[in-house]
């Protein structure tokens, strides 16, 4: 995976709004492509669908929460101002890739 790639794709962020994918008729992006194309999606909203595989403690202080999406071709790090679902939860998301920055050895998403 390519340093760049690993830099944007694993941080799908500014995806504050969480939705159930069920009666709705976007078609999710798939995290495979955008892991692997993060240049293509850089700065555009995407949809993605899946299951929520981890949940990093929430910072009150800053509003924010992450957690991680598996959709079966991938996984990618979501960055949220509106909580984060627990883990195992099918969950929708909408919003925009954006650069990330890393926090330890995890990167994650500039809002």
């Amino acid at each position: 995976m390519h340093v760049k790639a690993l830099r944007l794709g694993l941080a799908l962020c500014a995806l504050s709004s969480l939705m159930v994918l069920a009666g709705c008729n976007e078609h999710p992006d798939r995290i495979r492509d955008i892991n692997n194309n993060p240049d293509a999606y850089a700065h555009r909203d995407v949809t993605i669908a899946g299951e929520v595989t981890d949940v990093s403690p929430e910072v009150p202080f800053l509003d924010l929460a992450a957690y991680r999406v598996n959709d079966d071709t991938g996984s990618i790090w979501i960055v949220s101002h509106s909580g984060a679902p627990l883990k195992g939860d099918k969950v929708g998301v909408k919003g925009r890739v954006e650069e990330a920055f890393k926090f330890g050895d995890t990167a994650l998403g500039t809002l």
